[in-house]
C-alpha cells in the first residue's frame, strides 16, 4: 500500500510537469515483506523510497529500471540481486506535452480549451494585460504577459513542444517565428520543436517563407505549419481552434490525418471482393 508522503510526492510531481515520474513496486522477492515496496523516479534520481527498503537495495532496482524509465515504457522487470530473484513492476508518468498559444484572441480561447480536453500543459502569452488574464482563460495551467519576442528568445524548446502563433497582427506571428528559428538553428533537428503553426493567408504566408529561406538557410522548416489547421471548412473561432488542435494532434501521433472511412475498404469495394471469390 502507498504511503501518504509517497502518494502526495508522487501527485505533486505530476502536477509540476517537470519531468517524467515512474513508480516502481517490488512485485515478487525472497523476503515477503519487502513485496509492495515503492520507489519513485525523477528523471535520473530516486526522489523517494519505502523505508523498508535498504539504500543498496533501492540503488540495485534504479540501475535496472533506469534503462526502461528512459524510453517512457510502463513494464515489469526482473533481475538477480544478491542470490534473490526480484521482479518490479514500473508505471512511468509521463509529462504532458507542452502548447503553447500566443495571443489571446477570440480563436486562442477555444484553442486552449481544447489543449486542456486533449491532455496538453497549456501556456497562453499574450503582451496585454487586459488580454493575458486567468478569467479569460480559466483552464489555462499558464497565463503569462510579457513581450512575445521576449518569451520566446528565453523558451526551452524539445519535441514535446507545439506552439501556435495567433496574435493580434501578423508582424507580432513574423517576429516571434523568427526567434523562435534563431533558437533552433543551434540545435539539432531532433530536439527541435514538433510543431509551429501560425495563422495567416497563403498569399502573406509565401511571402513570409521566401524572407525566412534567406534569413534561416539551415533550417529545413518541416515543423511549421501555415497556414495553420486541417483543410475542413472552420470559420468560427471554435470550428478554426477544432482544425487547428486536430492538425496537432495529427502530428503529436504521427497519423495521416485522414478520414477513417478512407482506411478501410468501401461497401463496394467488399462486394468486389466477394464476386471474385465465387
Amino acid at each position: 500500500m502507498m504511503s501518504k508522503q509517497m502518494y502526495e510526492k508522487l501527485l505533486q510531481s505530476i502536477k509540476e510537469h517537470q519531468d517524467d515520474v515512474a513508480l516502481v513496486t517490488i512485485t515478487s522477492h525472497s523476503d515477503k515483506s519487502l513485496i509492495g515496496s515503492k520507489i519513485l523516479l525523477q528523471k535520473d534520481r530516486i526522489v523517494l523510497g519505502d523505508v523498508e527498503l535498504s539504500s543498496e537495495l533501492q540503488t540495485a532496482i534504479f540501475d535496472q529500471v533506469i534503462p526502461i524509465f528512459k524510453k517512457g515504457l510502463t513494464k515489469a522487470v526482473q533481475f538477480e540481486h544478491r542470490h534473490s530473484q526480484i521482479e518490479c513492476y514500473m508505471e512511468v508518468f509521463p509529462k504532458p506535452p507542452s502548447l503553447i498559444v500566443a495571443g489571446a484572441g477570440h480563436v486562442s480561447e477555444p484553442v486552449v480549451e481544447i489543449g486542456k480536453m486533449t491532455g496538453f500543459h497549456v501556456t497562453v502569452i499574450d503582451d496585454r494585460f487586459e488580454f493575458a488574464n486567468k478569467e479569460r482563460f480559466p483552464t489555462a495551467d499558464e497565463v503569462i504577459c510579457t513581450p512575445y519576442v521576449k518569451f520566446f528568445k528565453n523558451l526551452p524548446v524539445n519535441p514535446n513542444t507545439f506552439i501556435v502563433l495567433l496574435t493580434r497582427g501578423h508582424k507580432f506571428d513574423v517576429v516571434s517565428l523568427q526567434e523562435l528559428l534563431r533558437k533552433e538553428e543551434a540545435i539539432e533537428q531532433e530536439r527541435r520543436t514538433a510543431y509551429i503553426g501560425m495563422i495567416g493567408s497563403r498569399r502573406r504566408i509565401s511571402g513570409v517563407f521566401e524572407q525566412l529561406k534567406d534569413e534561416f538557410t539551415d533550417h529545413n522548416f518541416t515543423n511549421i505549419y501555415s497556414p495553420v489547421g486541417l483543410d475542413i471548412g472552420g470559420q468560427t473561432p471554435a470550428e478554426i481552434a477544432v482544425s487547428i488542435m486536430a492538425e496537432i494532434l495529427k502530428v503529436k501521433n504521427r497519423k495521416s490525418g485522414k478520414s477513417l472511412k478512407e482506411k478501410i475498404p468501401s461497401y463496394s469495394q467488399l462486394k468486389f471482393r466477394e464476386r471474385v471469390k465465387k
